[in-house]
């Protein structure tokens, strides 16, 4: 036994001295990114600086797709540490670094010690659980509290005594709650869906009554009572249905049955079959080895011969969890990559199980894994080789303005993912596995780390929205109204969070022309697509853009004032180049 607690510490060392710069890096480099960020962190501030935590606003109005938890952890930070973009992301990276400890505990009572170490660090370098510890996004703490309540449950269940099943049971619905409070019902809902497969295919339905469900709905109503009454108190019945109807049951139906329901049904609607193309792109690059982690995860027998009752059942409970998780997702309405954050974890364990299974046995390996291994090497070696003729393609293409030491990294990152990759093709053919996953484990951990604290930071020139806040403060008198027309999400976010002021929303042409006439100077602001709204808005042949920030190809921002300016200040454009080529490409004859 105390060998087995040193091998844990051991492996849960390694995992912390990995992890910690994975999530630390890189999370205050950088301003907040459309299209999620400025309005959650937004969200946060206002709650921070009102302190209603009951209510989540956003531009003073209230916001209620999500419950108030994440927002709440935000004011909390920005409390501590003030209101910046540089704090913002803390409370995202806290949740990604609890959950990776998290399915390292559970993968450690499951499978042991190494298959904990692998499923940390695969979870940790999967790409899009990796972009949202460093993203101001609600997910990341909906993925810690359902994967909590799956971890409780399984401790329940392996419990020998009513005494600790009825704790471990306690706290799987305390999670599930937290998890609701996280991003509503599918906290619930997924958590609950997995159990419930898990119980069924053990034939175990004598667990159901040991769970005392009546307890869980006790502790829900006991822990979101207060917060529906608040909400019923503040806002009244109308955004009771706001938050049930349209931005829960809505996005969760299928989207026959949620039109149905209303005609304003969320966004974000994709076929049943999205997530078979987007699982693979989201769980990069472990996702190149999930064809042989499937055939060894439903295989009979363990070809190394160490399988054991626990492990089984480990495995069982991972497939049930993955697979009830996709398949109700698949089914909702609304999908998007993101969504599958709480079902990364299962597959996570159960790619570590696979591999540590060849670990163990690499005569064990079949053809098909063989396969798979080399082209999971050639893929990152490939990586390596044209990182370089990418960087001097993009800077062709679009002029972008990148430090000097941009390209000496660049060369210095591939040289390194060029050299181990060629060491794990060696150490593959001399079948020393454990080295061969090192040299690739290393090869990941750079490229992502070259990401987060080099390539963001330049890309931040052309994504951030504080060149245009600032312009902003220094054009609009502070007494002045601030409005903006056909406002989406992220400006009615960026604005107040960098400036400090409010915006008056509008919606229509005719609510500006009356403003137009009155007394003294008009400051009206867009978030453009293709510069369409801001030529609407110069037709009225009263208004004269002062600042325009260019993002993308075909994004914009736009601030306008019914005061003629003898010059337009414009803020950087990356990508003048392609656009002025698409632009002679279509007058060409």
């Amino acid at each position: 036994m105390a060998h087995v607690k040193t091998e844990t510490l051991k492996h849960l060392i390694l995992l912390l001295i990995i992890v910690v710069p994975l999530f630390s890096l890189g999370i205050s480099n950088h301003g907040l990114w459309s299209a999620d960020e400025p309005r959650v962190a937004e969200i946060g501030r206002e709650m921070a600086v009102t302190g209603n935590w009951a209510v989540p606003t956003l531009n003073q109005k209230p916001f209620l797709e999500e419950p108030p938890l994440y927002y709440a952890s935000l004011a909390i930070t920005f409390k501590a540490f003030g209101i910046s973009d540089k704090v913002a992301r803390i409370s995202s990276a806290l949740f990604a670094f609890a959950a990776v400890l998290v399915v390292f505990f559970m993968a450690n009572l499951l499978f042991g010690p190494r298959v904990a170490l692998l499923s940390g660090l695969i979870l940790a370098t999967t790409g899009e659980y990796f972009r949202v510890a460093h993203w101001v996004i609600v997910d990341g703490a909906l993925t810690f509290f359902v994967m909590s309540a799956l971890y409780s449950f399984i401790m329940g269940y392996l419990s020998e005594t009513n005494r600790k099943k009825l704790l471990y049971y306690s706290l799987f619905y305390v999670a599930c709650t937290l998890a609701f409070y996280s991003k509503g019902f599918i906290g619930i809902v997924i958590p609950g869906l997995s159990v419930l497969t898990f119980l069924v295919i053990e034939k175990n339905f004598k667990e159901i009554i040991k769970m005392k469900l009546w307890l869980g709905v006790l502790i829900f109503f006991a822990m979101t009572l207060p917060w529906f009454i608040a909400l019923w108190h503040q806002t009244s019945t109308e955004y009771l249905n706001v938050f049930f109807i349209h931005n829960h049951l809505q996005r969760f139906l299928p989207a026959s049955l949620a039109g149905k329901i209303s005609d304003a049904a969320s966004g974000h609607h994709n076929p049943f079959y999205y997530y078979i193309t987007e699982l693979p792109s989201g769980f990069l690059p472990w996702s190149i080895l999930i064809i042989p982690v499937l055939f060894h995860a439903f295989s009979k027998s363990d070809k190394s011969g160490d399988t054991n009752v626990l492990s089984e059942k480990g495995t069982l409970f991972a497939k049930c969890w993955f697979f009830a998780g996709i398949i109700f997702l698949s089914i909702a309405s609304t999908k998007r990559t993101l969504y599958l954050m709480p079902i990364f974890a299962p597959i996570a364990m159960l790619t570590a199980a696979y591999i540590d299974s060849t670990l163990k046995s690499p005569q064990s390996l079949t053809k098909i894994g063989k396969i798979f291994y080399w082209v999971f090497t050639m893929v990152l070696l490939f990586v390596g080789i044209i990182l370089t003729p990418i960087y001097f393609y993009i800077k062709k293409l679009y002029i972008m303005n990148m430090p000097e030491t941009f390209l000496i990294s660049i060369i210095v990152l591939s040289v390194f993912m060029i050299a181990l990759s060629i060491a794990a093709i060696r150490y593959f053919q001399h079948r020393d596995l454990k080295k061969y996953w090192i040299s690739m484990n290393a090869s990941i951990i750079l490229a992502l780390l070259f990401a987060v604290t080099i390539l963001i930071p330049v890309l931040d020139n052309h994504k951030s929205f504080v060149p245009f806040c600032r312009a902003v403060i220094a054009t609009v008198p502070v007494d002045a109204p601030l409005y903006g027309y056909q406002p989406d999400e992220t400006l009615r976010g960026a604005v107040p969070f960098y400036t400090g002021r409010n915006v008056i929303e509008t919606e229509d042409l005719q609510e500006i022309m009356p403003l137009l006439k009155r007394n003294g100077p008009f400051f009206i602001m867009i978030r453009d697509k293709g510069e369409q709204t801001e030529k609407e808005l110069l037709n009225t042949g009263k208004l004269f853009v002062l600042v325009k920030q260019m993002m993308g190809t075909d994004r914009t921002l736009v601030l306008l004032s019914n005061v003629p300016t003898q010059s337009t200040i414009t803020i950087g454009d990356p990508f003048e180049k392609i656009k002025k080529e698409k632009t002679d490409k279509a007058v060409s004859p």
